[in-house]
């Protein structure tokens, strides 16, 4: 970097005699009197600033997103919260992504949604304490922002019949989980049937297509933004389950037509259900407080770009992250890119024989980053913090150098099993960062009056 010399650059006092000695003359001059030579202690002063060490310009600070997931199990009292909070902090992370909606349940206080059974004891319980309000307060304590995590799509959990016979009615007085009271907005399979439960898979998805499911959330989102100083929302589960879903009745007569006789309408109709999500729910949240909204993505934008025989965001989930920052609905991507940098790169190849293929982490990375630069907002590339330590250092140094405005390491869990976050706290992240400034979210200055 070259440094011109300026006045700026000078020593303050002799930028100051400098300038005194400037103006004097100029005095002299208008006057019409010769110049005086400058007398010996002035002189002195001079020599003596001139010599002196100049002072040393405080370096800006590092402008780098480091965000840590933090799921609801990884919590269960106020004293685990405050330790989640101290190790991201001691780590030199700046943001916690805080998991208070796991399968449209509270683990909060919450008039919308019931409280959750981790929480309560059962499912619309009455909480005896609030984990987001710990939260929020330990984290600001350090220094972090505290970024409320909501899953948005997520009906129930379903992977076993024991975890579909919690899905019951409220205490009185409390709310009801959303497919208590409206049981038709579950997602639907291609033969038009409600997805089961249990189901072998994560959860009951709600569909997009049901007005009710996009507003609930929306409400609930602006709710956290309005009674809680969270400093963002951060959505996960905002997409279809696969393809195979969403013949449910409403979205059927939206559609207005045959999906079998036009798939390709099918699909962009489906995407567009997900957008709308995307949307109101940021519509909602920006009425109340302008916070950042990012969202945990599919790793994978689409497959077609690299020809890979693998799942794809766009055409698999509908999940259209690049549109949704074009339309200036998304603030922040975190693409789960949770795997290695491949030695071929943009290669979908087992790491080793057996093995399931590996997309490459770079070219992933490097996709997100090209597709999100138009739109002007930001890419937060996730690590696995089970990998080893070298990887994840790999994968810090790769996404700097592709331009990556900061990470998302998953989990706070893994971190604490590795002990990985204080080798990232004196190794890559060992210079603490700000979070990137988002220039797009400061307020509009209104015209002056003519």
């Amino acid at each position: 970097m070259t440094i011109k010399i300026t006045r700026r650059t000078l020593p303050a006092s002799l930028a100051v005699l400098l300038l005194g000695a400037a103006m004097a003359g100029a005095r002299m001059q208008r006057h019409d009197a010769p110049p005086e030579p400058a007398a010996p202690a002035v002189a002195s002063r001079l020599a003596a600033a001139a010599a002196a060490p100049a002072v040393p310009v405080a370096k800006p600070p590092l402008e780098e997103a480091r965000a840590l997931w933090v799921n609801r199990w990884d919590y269960g009292s106020a004293a685990t919260i405050a330790q989640v909070m101290e190790v991201a902090s001691r780590a030199n992370f700046n943001i916690v992504y805080f998991q208070v909606r796991g399968p449209s349940d509270a683990r909060y206080r919450s008039a919308l949604d019931p409280c959750s059974p981790r929480l309560c004891g059962r499912l619309g319980g009455v909480p005896t304490w609030d984990p987001l309000e710990v939260a929020i307060r330990e984290a600001h304590a350090r220094g972090l922002q505290l970024h409320a995590w909501i899953n948005a799509l997520s009906g129930w959990e379903s992977r076993t019949a024991g975890e579909c016979n919690l899905l019951q009615r409220s205490v009185a007085g409390q709310p009801n989980h959303v497919l208590i009271d409206h049981p038709e907005w579950a997602m639907h399979t291609r033969r038009g049937r409600p997805q089961a439960c249990p189901n072998g898979e994560e959860y009951v998805y709600l569909s997009p297509g049901h007005p009710g499911v996009r507003t609930h959330l929306a409400r609930v989102a602006a709710d956290v933004v309005r009674r809680y100083e969270v400093d963002g929302v951060h959505l996960d589960r905002i997409r279809y389950p696969d393809a195979g879903f969403g013949w449910d009745p409403a979205s059927l007569e939206a559609f207005g037509g045959d999906p079998a006789a036009d798939p390709a309408g099918w699909a962009r109709f489906r995407r567009e259900l997900v957008n709308r999500v995307v949307a109101e729910t940021h519509d909602s949240i920006a009425a109340v407080r302008r916070v950042p909204l990012s969202a945990a993505v599919w790793p994978i934008y689409d497959r077609d770009r690299f020809g890979w025989r693998s799942s794809s965001g766009v055409a698999e989930f509908y999940q259209d992250t690049w549109e949704w920052a074009r339309q200036g609905d998304l603030d922040v991507a975190a693409p789960m890119t949770y795997f290695y940098v491949a030695e071929r790169p943009c290669s979908y190849l087992p790491r080793r024989p057996g093995q399931e293929p590996n997309p490459d982490w770079a070219c992933m990375v490097a996709d997100h980053v090209n597709g999100m630069k138009p739109t002007g907002r930001h890419v937060y590339a996730a690590i696995l913090a089970g990998l080893p330590f070298g990887e994840m250092e790999k994968q810090i140094r790769i996404g700097r150098e592709r331009g990556v405005n900061g990470f998302a390491v998953y989990s706070y869990g893994a971190l604490q099993q590795t002990g990985a976050w204080r080798m990232l706290g004196s190794g890559p992240f060992r210079e603490r960062a700000v979070v990137p400034k988002m220039p797009w979210m400061e307020e509009t200055a209104p015209e002056a009056a003519n």
